[in-house]
Order: structure tokens, then sequence, then C-alpha cells
């Protein structure tokens, strides 16, 4: 058991220390809030603190109490998971309104309920704010396709939560410590693996999911823009400037070029543009790459892509073709065979 316990332990802390670095250094482009940032760090810490406390606590026999630090980290690793996805889904309007009663909500748990009762409610309050969290995410679903990946990850989410807390009903009298320390420990390694798997397969996921709330709620955000100005300067900076061409642009990055916020760019891309940030930057691409075709007849196909700001050359095929309706290759034949006639 100790061995299990261990290697589990091992596995979350790499992984938690990952995300924790990717949290401070490569999220920053997306201005994650201060209070997000900290809810995260909380959350990382407190799993990773509880994969090992979980070594001490599977040697508890039935008639010994649970050690008050316990649950006290798993509330607090709770409304840390709430405020970081609070901040992701960046709803700065009335935010305090959103954390505050669950934080006094967790201290009312952790002051009034008998101390064994403290672990299936914290469990029961994380379950809770993924399936409030996962709604606010279904709102959003005219917005955001990518939903449909990471709605059944937080209903998940949601759902093991329900089981440790189930499990933690019965312990230690019809489950031993040695066996709910297992099933929570088996839990959190599954649940890093989820959000691993998540930021691989949607590695843009924070940006996309700010650009579906901005778009949701455009007239809020630019409510104090002057919306013809800052059309003009996305403008000049695409058409002008060129700043397509960077490969890694992202909204963010953007957004501090026509001197904005992430939340007011996407507001404004959507409403005045009518196109996602993605959308907005694609066509400019493909634009640009239909020029250079038919002007640089010499240049190859793929350093056609790569200079006007496609990663690869599978994103740039795909892209043209969706735009235009041919792979660049026929395009540049097309093209150039109608030029010659």
């Amino acid at each position: 058991m100790s061995t299990w316990l261990a290697g589990l332990a091992g596995f979350t802390s790499g992984v938690a220390l990952l995300l924790a670095l990717g949290l401070l250094t490569l999220w920053r482009r997306v201005a994650l809030p201060l209070d997000a940032q900290i809810g995260g760090l909380v959350m990382l810490g407190g799993l990773s603190w509880t994969s090992w406390r979980h070594l001490a606590l599977a040697q508890l026999t039935s008639d010994q109490s649970l050690p008050w630090d316990y649950p006290a980290v798993l509330l607090a690793q709770s409304l840390g998971f709430y405020l970081l996805l609070l901040g992701v889904l960046d709803l700065r309007s009335a935010r305090w309104r959103l954390w505050l009663p669950p934080l006094l909500l967790s201290a009312m748990v952790y002051a009034l309920a008998p101390v064994q009762a403290q672990v299936p409610l914290a469990m029961l309050l994380g379950s809770a704010y993924a399936m409030h969290l996962g709604w606010r995410l279904w709102q959003l679903r005219r917005w955001r396709r990518w939903f449909r990946l990471e709605l059944p990850i937080i209903a998940l989410f949601a759902g093991m939560g329900l089981l440790v807390a189930s499990a933690g009903v019965l312990t230690p009298g019809w489950i031993g410590w040695s066996s709910f320390t297992l099933l929570y420990s088996a839990q959190i390694a599954i649940g890093f693996a989820l959000m691993g798997i998540l930021i691989v397969a949607a590695p843009d996921v924070v940006e996309k999911t700010r650009e579906a709330v901005a778009a949701s709620q455009p007239s809020s955000a630019l409510s104090r823009v002057d919306v013809e100005a800052a059309a003009a300067r996305v403008r000049r900076a695409l058409d002008e400037d060129g700043v397509y061409r960077d490969e890694r642009l992202t909204l963010a990055k953007l957004a501090s070029l026509v001197d904005l916020s992430t939340h007011q760019l996407s507001a404004l891309l959507n409403g005045h543009f009518g196109l996602s940030f993605a959308q907005l930057l694609r066509r400019h691409r493909v634009q640009a790459a239909r020029r250079m075709l038919v002007e640089e007849p010499g240049a190859s196909v793929l350093s056609v892509g790569m200079a006007v700001g496609f990663a690869s050359q599978s994103t740039f095929y795909v892209a043209f073709k969706d735009e235009v309706g041919l792979v660049p290759g026929e395009f540049r034949r097309q093209a150039l065979g109608a030029s010659a006639d």
C-alpha cells in the first residue's frame, strides 16, 4: 500500500510542479488575474500535499481521529480550483460576488462541522464548484465549439469529487483509511492526467475560453471603448504592420499592441468584425498566402505558408482549403494558368 501511495504522490507532485510553472510563465500571456493565479497554486500545492499526507493517514485505525490539517487543506484546494477557473473564464465583473460566498461557506464548514464530516463536505463543495462552472461553460456553447472537450472533463472532475465524498462518508466505519487514501490518491493522479490531456489537446484553451466569454458579453466589454478607433488600430496592426506573420501571435499580444484588454479585443472582433481572433488571423494569413503564391512562383508552398505565419504545412493546407476551396498548390496552378492565358 505504501509503495502505491508513494508512487501516486510522486507522479502528482511532478505534474503539479509542471503545471505550476506553466501557470506562472506560459499563461502570463493571457494575464490571469492575481486571485486566479493564487487559487491555482493553492490547488496544485494542496493536491500534492494531500497525496503525500495519505502515506500517514493510511496508517490510521478506525478509533483514531482525523488530523485537523487534512480537511483544512481539502477545503482550501477546492476553493483554489474555483478561483482558478473563474480567472480562466475572465469573469471580471463582480468577481468578488462569485468567490466570496464559496470562501465564507468553506470557512463555515471548517468552523462548525465535525472533523469527520469535513472531508465529504469539502469534496461535495469541490463538485458543486465544478458543476457551477460547467453550467457557465454550457451557456457559452454557442461561441465555443471546443467546450465539447472541456465540459466532459469538468463533469468528470465533479463525478470524481462525488465518488470521494461518498467514500469519505463511509470512512472509517465501512471503508478503512488505507482504502480511502488509495482511492483519493488515484483520483488526484487521474485528475492531473486529465488536465495534461486537456492542455495538450487544446493548448489555447484559456484564450479560446476567454474569447467565448467576451463574445457572449460584447456590450459590457466595450462600454468604455471608442469602437471605431479601436477597430482602426486593429486594421492597422494587421493590414499595415502585418503582425499576423508572427506565428506566435496570441490574442493577448495583439491586445497589447492595440491598447485593449484581451476581453475587450475579443468583444471587438466578434461584435465589430464578426470573426473570432482565430478566424481573423487565419483569413489574413490565407489572403497574404494567395498573393505570395502568385507573385512569387519560385517560392515553395511550404515557405509561403511559413512566411505568412502558419506554424506547419498541415495547418496551412487545412486553413487555405477552408478559406479558398483549393489546396495551395492547386490554387497556384490555376492562378498562374489563368494569368498566362
